[in-house]
């Protein structure tokens, strides 16, 4: 079971993780796209059309190899960064994580996940 602190700081990890991963992989296909736009200008005026398109599509073919690494990489990292409830083992996401939140509680199981706090203790 978590306290209310450590399973806010677990999704908070997790968001960062997800908005970090997200950012990498918008920055490396947009930025090697755009690149990729230049060398093609650039090949086909220096080099004949033959060459330059297998060229063109080992460059691409590299460029689409590397994003699509990058974006298994993200889902993989974001996956197992995911809480999973301690009693049925199934992974909180999406509906299940914003239930967890605010009842404290597996959608899938009842299981208790988060501590209540008692308004009790303070009087």
């Amino acid at each position: 079971m978590f306290t209310r602190k450590e399973f806010e700081q677990k999704l908070a990890v997790r968001k960062q993780l997800e908005r970090q991963e997200g950012r990498l992989l918008a920055a490396v296909s947009v930025g090697l796209g755009i690149a990729q736009l230049f060398f093609i200008h650039w090949i086909e005026k220096r080099i004949e059309r033959g060459l330059a398109v297998e060229l063109e599509g080992t460059v691409f073919l590299a460029y689409m190899t590397l994003v699509g690494w990058l974006f298994w990489r993200m889902l993989r990292r974001v996956r197992a960064s995911r809480l999973t409830c301690p009693h049925c083992r199934v992974v909180l996401q999406d509906m299940s994580e914003r239930v967890a939140t605010a009842t404290g509680n597996c959608d899938s199981c009842g299981y208790q996940i988060v501590e209540r706090v008692e308004a009790s203790k303070g009087a």
